[in-house]
Parts: C-alpha cells; structure tokens; sequence
C-alpha cells in the first residue's frame, strides 16, 4: 500500500450474542496488545478488525503502555458496545518511523508529515507524553496473555487448543474436609495434588490431580516445605484460595521464566 493510503482505523462494535467475537493478546517481547483472530460473521469482523491489528485506543482513551489485564478490563467497562483505534502492522511501522503516536484524528486526516518529529529533536508527541520504542523488556510482558471476547473461546481458542494460564480454586470446607490430598515428590520440588474425591469440595473447585499448588491464599508457597503449606491451608478454618497449575502450564511457564501469579488468571 502507498504510504500516503496507511491510516489507523476506528472499529466500533456491538457486542452480539456471542460477544464481540475476537481474541486479544500480548505476545513475548512486544509491548502492545494484538487482535489473534476475528470470527467470521462477528460483529468484530463487521466493524473491519483484523487479525494481527494492534490496539492503540480503547473507547477513546490510549492503552498503548497498559498490560493485557487493564486493556480486558477497558473493553468490558462498557458492557455491550466499545470502540478500536487500531493499526495494521504496515501503518504501525511506518507511524513508529516518524515517532508520531497514532490518534483518532489520523482516522479522518491521514497521517500528517508535517507532524512527523524530526530525529534530532526530543522524542515528544503534542500532548508532552514522551514516545517510547514499541520493545517492553518488564517481566509483565514476557509472558503471552491471551483473552477471547467470544462465547466461543472460553478457555480454549478457535482451533479447539487449550489457553495455557493458572487456575483459582476456592475451596469451602464439607464435613468430610476439602477432598483432596496434597503430596510432594522426591524427585521435583514443589507441592502437588495426588488425588481428588469425587463430588467434594475440592473437585467442585476445579482441583485436578497432578495439579502443582503455586499459591495458597495469595501467598506463594513454592519454595516452602511441606508441613509448611499444610500449615497455610489450615491458617483458615473454613475455606482456602488455592492457584494452581497443570503440568502443561507449569512447563510453559516455566519456560517463559515467570512466576504464575492471580494476575494470570483473570484472562
């Protein structure tokens, strides 16, 4: 496309009965939040999303500098309509190679050279905000996040795979306890689920055998022995909040370097 056609585009939307019907996410290494997939049919396709568009503005206000869990929570403050301003990877270069920040105006106007910023000069957009490289090496970007603002996707993506993310399980204790028994093994450090009884409260949580305990009442326990974490679960009398993390999960992010937190779990 000529370089005078690029412009970012204004994606509004009404939520349908399956949601907007597109999958957001964070990918390592980038700072920014990108459209994964647009379902055919959706109101997200209708509004002209596309698949690998990055997410400059969220009903009018910047997220460029957010983390995934504040651009979510942006999208579903207004509960059944919002409004993109995103960019294609083309315009997002192109717009990075003049150090300009993209706004709704260059929906209208185009993107004005005599805006550009010249490199000698300081690296500030009209609004006083210091522009920064489109590369955040914070720990909170290195993971992968993904979201689906789609019926569809609830915990797994179009293709039927799972999303690989932490589980909260909230636990009230029964007359027989919580159900489930925690173990731990000579051969890897860490606490883990053995085994789980059928219709207790542990399973109604969602607690799965070969689970690894990673916190109990928001409070990480990994690197604590045993009859330490037992003595966390009992610390309340009636209930626990446990995070945990299938084997697949924990070798991703195991791999990514970063520790499951709540935060991962809130999509």
């Amino acid at each position: 496309m000529a370089k005078d056609q690029l412009k970012p585009r204004l994606c509004r939307m009404l939520k349908g009965e399956s949601g907007y019907g597109f999958h957001l996410h964070g990918e390592k290494g980038k700072s920014g939040q990108f459209i994964r997939k647009v379902e055919p049919g959706s109101p997200a396709e209708a509004a002209g999303l596309r698949a690998g568009d990055r997410v400059v503005e969220v009903n009018g206000l910047n997220v460029e500098q957010e983390t995934h869990h504040q651009v979510v929570q942006r999208i579903k403050a207004v509960e059944t309509e919002t409004r993109l301003l995103v960019v294609d990877k083309e315009t997002d270069e192109y717009l990075c190679s003049l150090r300009l920040t993209c706004t709704e105006d260059m929906v209208h106007n185009g993107i004005l050279l005599s805006s550009a910023v010249p490199p000698a000069k300081a690296l500030a957009s009209d609004n006083g905000e210091v522009w920064k490289p489109q590369l955040d090496l914070s720990g909170g970007n290195l993971q992968r996040h993904s979201h689906s603002f789609s019926s569809h996707g609830s915990r797994k993506d179009l293709n039927g795979q799972k999303e690989l993310c932490p589980r909260l399980c909230h636990l009230k204790k029964g007359p027989n306890g919580y159900g489930f028994n925690l173990h731990s093994e000579k051969s890897r450090p860490g606490q883990f689920i053995r085994s789980v009884d059928p219709d207790s409260p542990a399973s109604r949580a969602g607690l799965r055998p070969q689970d690894r305990l990673v916190e109990v009442n928001g409070i990480n326990v990994e690197g604590l022995r045993h009859s330490e974490v037992v003595s966390h679960i009992k610390s309340r009398e009636s209930e626990a909040r446990l995070l945990v993390v299938d084997p697949e999960t924990d070798e991703y992010f195991k791999k990514l370097g970063v520790t499951p937190t709540e935060e991962h779990t809130k999509g």
